[in-house]
């Protein structure tokens, strides 16, 4: 009975702890949230198509479906809320991010209990739930933080070993390639796990119904998106194929890319495109790919990202523990659990090696190793592990040190809210005077601005499912000379100018205005008290061309 009663009041002191850390995640996330700031990056398609479909009460005719798990999942909170103001429905966006975000500690406690006790494991859960970039990226709304929890998720249940936790896996992942269509990959593992774990002839019997799990949650949500998209086709080779399913693009577009333009060698018919401006590993006279050059920026990048993801504090726990092993010479050891979370880790690390190959250079695509640099982080020899677990003040100052160094880095990384908010404010003025001017800092507040001025009207898309802007902004990082910029876009409409810090085009503008008197200013931010400077003027074309002659 007292074993019984230990054991009770052990549970309930770990759920007690537990739901300290995701207070605490919480407030910190809800502390850093932007309430007057629209959502202008990533999660932008994803409200769209959200809003979209609850005003259709189908899915959206004409958008592209890849990756739209996500949307699917607001949309049936949007359906409940009021959807009169769009800055209502973006809050309910980030706060069910954050949510996701923090409570992916639930699932990774049981996958830290495989290797650590209670206490190492409630750690292991607090370095996660305070981890910098998780907790910026959930502020975005975009869909990381339901793949990631859905990803934390799948590999607790494989590790319970039991037929129903991978009934229940195979489910999670159907949802996972939804929501993103990398999560497909995670198949390969999941029959590997399960193959290894029972291999008798009922085992073969149980594996091909937990995929036929994942097929009747695919199927039906595959064969309403191919309907929804039936009126965007693409080219391939001498077929035109409509209504695709984008998640089986998007999964065999990467080896279809390596085979065309690394084996075949296949010249890119446009290699100007503005989309190869920065493929260094491109030659521009025959439009090849150089992939030894390619292959040695890629590996670069992901070393450079793995390392960039463990700081600021995951490093100091990995070092702590590597050199503590070299001096007792207890090195870690692979058991069967951390060689499959290796085994999945690397799996979903393919997509990132996919986009540094097309250098789209972003640490995102490498977070998927967080929860095995988490075990790594708290898996100290025995001896150790017991000596500091006992003192609570050396945890107390682990768990400050963690804190404030994620706080710091938080802080240096965070968005400047004051410049989005301004950005926006300069966004809505353009929009009142035109529909194209030159690119500046922040322009996507653009597209929100249009949303806000335009709603509950939303903007169409184009002949390939993507949203169609009505504004045009013209790119003016190349040029150094107003004039040039002015002529190159005279036949395109462009009426109007903004003027910020970042373009040192304009340097010359702010010194000395009157030299461009056929530049008329029509709003100066000054005037409005920003902290950021801004300024739209008004192109006369008469006074240009009278300065020309």
């Amino acid at each position: 009975m007292n074993l019984y009663l230990g054991e009770l009041k052990s549970k309930k002191s770990t759920v007690f702890s537990l739901g300290i850390i995701i207070i605490l995640g919480l407030a910190a996330r809800f502390y850093y949230f932007p309430s007057d700031v629209p959502i202008g990056t990533d999660g932008f398609f994803s409200f769209i198509y959200a809003a979209k479909t609850v005003f259709e009460g189908s899915l959206p005719i004409g958008y592209t479906t890849t990756n739209t798990g996500w949307s699917y999942f607001l949309s049936l909170f949007f359906i409940f809320s009021d959807t009169t103001e769009p800055l209502h429905l973006m809050h309910i966006q980030r706060t069910l991010s954050i949510v996701l975000s923090t409570i992916t500690i639930i699932p990774a406690f049981f996958i830290f209990r495989n290797f650590v006790g209670v206490r190492w494991s409630l750690f292991g859960s607090f370095l996660l739930v305070v981890e910098p970039r998780l907790l910026l990226i959930s502020l975005e709304g975009i869909n990381f933080s339901l793949f990631f929890f859905l990803f934390v998720l799948i590999i607790a249940l494989f590790l319970n070993k039991k037929n129903i936790s991978f009934y229940f896996g195979f489910a999670c992942i159907a949802l996972a390639t939804l929501v993103r269509y990398e999560g497909l990959l995670l198949i390969i593992p999941a029959v590997i796990m399960y193959l290894l774990k029972s291999n008798d002839k009922k085992s073969i019997l149980n594996l091909l119904c937990m995929i036929f799990v994942l097929t009747i949650i695919l199927v039906p949500i595959v064969t309403m998106q191919m309907e929804a998209t039936k009126n965007i086709c693409y080219n391939y080779d001498s077929d035109t194929i409509c209504g695709g399913v984008g998640i089986i693009q998007n999964v065999i577009s990467g080896p279809l890319f390596f085979y065309n333009y690394g084996i075949l060698e296949t010249p890119l018919s446009h290699p100007e495109s503005p989309v190869f401006d920065k493929l260094e590993g491109l030659d521009r006279t025959s439009g090849k790919f150089m992939f030894d050059s390619i292959a040695l920026m890629t590996i670069s990048s992901l070393g450079k990202f793995l390392g960039l993801s463990i700081i600021p504090y995951f490093i100091f726990f990995i070092l702590f523990s590597l050199v503590l092993r070299i001096q007792t010479r207890k090195f870690l050891k692979f058991d069967w659990d951390k060689k499959m979370i290796l085994f999945i880790t690397s799996i979903m690390l393919l997509p990132a090696i996919y986009a540094y190959v097309r250098e789209i250079d972003e640490v995102r695509y490498v977070l998927i190793i967080i929860p095995l640099v988490c075990i790594l982080s708290i898996s100290w020899t025995k001896s150790i592990s017991e000596k500091i677990s006992n003192n609570w003040s050396v945890i107390i100052v682990l768990i400050v040190l963690v804190l404030i160094s994620s706080i710091i880095f938080i802080e240096f990384d965070k968005r400047d809210l004051i410049h989005d908010r301004e950005s926006l404010l300069i966004s809505q003025e353009i929009i009142g005077l035109t529909d194209r001017t030159n690119t500046f800092n922040q322009d996507g507040y653009v597209k929100t601005a249009v949303l806000i001025r335009d709603w509950p009207n939303l903007p169409e898309t184009n002949e390939i499912g993507k949203i169609k802007h009505e504004f045009d902004k013209f790119p003016i990082g190349k040029y150094d000379n107003i004039k040039k910029f002015i002529l190159d876009f005279r036949e395109s409409g462009l009426e109007y100018l903004v003027v910020d810090n970042d373009n040192k085009i304009f340097d010359d503008l702010r010194e000395d205005p009157k030299k461009y008197s056929y530049l008329i200013k029509r709003f100066d931010s000054d005037d409005w008290n920003f902290k950021n400077h801004f300024m739209i003027y008004e192109i006369d074309y008469n006074l240009f061309d009278n300065g020309n002659k």
